[in-house]
């Protein structure tokens, strides 16, 4: 299925929402910010970025999608994405009121966590009788229905992250320092189609007794620290394809291997073999969670969240999960788990993970990355 295709379902299901809400339109305000709920709402019904302030998509029942944007630059993309009412002649918010009358729209549903509140206020007074109510569950309900072309969009993303790892096991050496080492993978993956990298690095050797593996941490400034011998080097490493994130989590030897990191890396692959049966169509998220701790515990070691995360058009797609989230899984969901075990004296473990698509008879790990303790 082509993205045109894809959304006019997800179209068809917005007006469904109305009916069932008893909703005459919806406002679907957003721009290039992505998070979980409402705020991946504008790019779930739009397929598209921008970066000119805020935008908006008005949908009324029985009539097509009216684009509200700020800039003739949108113009073409959008018609690719087969919408045909366009309107970049003024404000934003000018012609998302002049769609909304020419609707005779009054009872109006909108994620209402990203509705500029200046709009809201408008609206109330240049419509009247104008009423909201949000929708922002109702559209995720809508969004974690996964296509298989979505899927195939997030397989695609998991290759690209294999192609990241691929990178950094090629290039790394000695004596290099980590802000090189993030950007050769970050080109690789970008080199290979990724529309976004997000990527969190660390560098030491680990010990269950005398860890000096910190905690992953993203590089918001230039990185000097440098790779040494007996490293342990561990990364997240998480690239966006058309709009959908995967994410490949591992920890590498520069040099000897521990016996404590060896250890650590096989009760990983353990627990991990085991929780991947549970992601079938119908498992509670929180469920999954629970049993990685009870397992971590069983173990001998301390569980630290988080154990993973729902993974979509976000990367915490349902917000931070928790050992109680009721988020019941569906089939073709992107789920990306990376438990992790400590001794009491430590915070910080090695990092491990895959992303799997859930499934009858267990999670598809669709990381081809090899699950053996790389040794460089």
């Amino acid at each position: 299925m082509d993205i045109v295709s894809e959304l006019r379902l997800r179209h068809a299901g917005l007006e469904e929402i109305l009916k069932k809400r008893g909703l005459d339109a919806a406002l679907i305000a957003g721009n290039s910010a992505v998070g979980p709920l409402a705020f991946g709402a504008f790019r779930f019904f739009t397929d598209w970025r921008c970066y000119f302030g805020v935008q908006a998509m008005v949908l009324a029942k029985g009539r097509g999608p009216v684009m509200c944007m700020g800039s003739i630059l949108h113009r073409q993309g959008l018609e690719e994405r087969g919408f045909s009412d366009i309107r970049d002649d003024g404000p934003v918010l000018k012609n998302v009121i002049k769609a909304l009358k020419e609707s005779g729209s009054v009872r109006i549903g909108s994620c209402l966590d990203t509705l500029p509140a200046d709009w809201y206020l408008t609206i109330e007074k240049e419509i009247p009788g104008a009423q909201f109510t949000d929708i922002s569950q109702d559209i995720f309900a809508l969004r974690t229905e996964v296509s298989d072309d979505i899927a195939a969009r997030t397989r695609r993303s998991a290759e690209i992250a294999d192609e990241g790892f691929e990178a950094v096991c090629r290039l790394v050496k000695l004596g290099m320092r980590m802000m090189e080492l993030h950007a050769a993978m970050d080109h690789a993956m970008l080199k290979a189609g990724a529309e976004e990298v997000f990527t969190l690095m660390s560098n030491g050797r680990f010990s269950f007794t005398d860890n000096r593996l910190p905690s992953l941490r993203s590089f918001n400034y230039p990185d000097d620290r440098v790779i040494s011998e007996g490293d342990n080097v561990a990364m997240e490493i998480t690239p966006r394809y058309k709009g959908y994130w995967s994410q490949l989590v591992r920890t590498i030897c520069v040099g000897e291997p521990s016996e404590d990191i060896v250890t650590a890396h096989r009760l990983q692959l353990e627990l991990l073999s085991e929780a991947q049966k549970m992601l079938t169509p119908g498992t509670k998220l929180g469920d999954v969670l629970k049993f990685l701790w009870s397992a971590t515990e069983k173990m001998g070691y301390v569980p630290r969240m988080p154990f993973g995360h729902v993974l979509g058009l976000d990367l915490d797609e349902a917000g931070r999960a928790s050992l109680d989230s009721p988020l019941v899984l569906k089939p073709n969901m992107t789920v990306v788990l990376h438990p992790t075990m400590t001794r009491p004296e430590n915070s910080y473990s090695i990092f491990w993970g895959d992303t799997f698509l859930v499934a009858e008879g267990g999670g598809e790990r669709i990381n081809r990355s090899t699950t053996d303790l790389t040794v460089l």
